[in-house]
């Protein structure tokens, strides 16, 4: 029979590996990566939250506050400078724009009035032209060459305004997939590799640990 001080031996030894270098099984698996980056695309920062990075979660809601409120603010701008070229329009062109295609505002812009810009159709295509109906409805005309230019800058202010609103919108999504990834990364990191230690008896004499370790 083997010396009982070697058992003892192997056994510290046994005690000692699973001490210092691998965790217990016991331990908490940590969170899924998937279900981190999941609910941050939902929710930036949720995920971070979910998986245990507070530091990370705090700036990716404060990231998504600040970009729905930056596209929020310039959508009214938006809003707020389409009204203010409808409104100059009607004052002094004497044309509403409410409804209208986007094509007929742009040669509201262009042309000092319908009349104009039916001449020019005429002579560019002759009997083929595209002629602009001229009915109450659909007639303008300039009263000063100066209100044809503030229209068009204020139509310009106004597409300013929709682009910069699209560009928050991107941002709002490159920040769930920013932080899906982070998320992820946090919870793949909290994970734990399952350590399962057995101890065998020799019949011949003698004791053996065995340890086996999952990844």
């Amino acid at each position: 029979m083997a010396d009982p001080r070697s058992r003892t031996l192997v056994i510290l030894i046994a005690l000692s590996l699973i001490l210092i270098g691998a965790p217990s099984a016991a331990h908490a698996r940590g969170k899924s990566p998937a279900g981190a980056a999941a609910l941050s695309l939902v929710l930036p920062g949720l995920g971070e939250f979910y998986a245990g990075g507070r530091r990370s979660a705090r700036f990716f809601l404060v990231t998504e506050g600040i970009l729905w409120s930056g596209m929020a603010t310039f959508r009214f701008l938006e809003s707020y400078r389409v009204d203010a070229y409808h409104a100059h329009a009607a004052a002094h062109a004497g044309i509403r724009l409410k409804n209208m295609p986007e094509s007929f505002i742009k040669e509201v812009g262009d042309f000092e009035s319908i009349y104009e810009r039916n001449r020019r159709e005429r002579f560019l295509a002759g009997e083929h032209a595209d002629l602009r109906t001229e009915t109450d409805d659909r007639i303008w005309e300039w009263d000063t060459e100066a209100s044809r230019i503030e229209f068009l800058e204020l139509r310009s202010k106004a597409t300013s305004a929709e682009q910069k609103a699209f560009l928050f919108i991107g941002g709002l999504i490159f920040n769930r997939f920013a932080s899906a990834l982070n998320a992820a990364s946090i919870a793949r990191k909290s994970r734990t590799r399952d350590t399962d230690v057995s101890f065998l008896v020799d019949p011949r004499g003698g004791l053996y640990a065995s340890i086996r370790r999952g990844f």
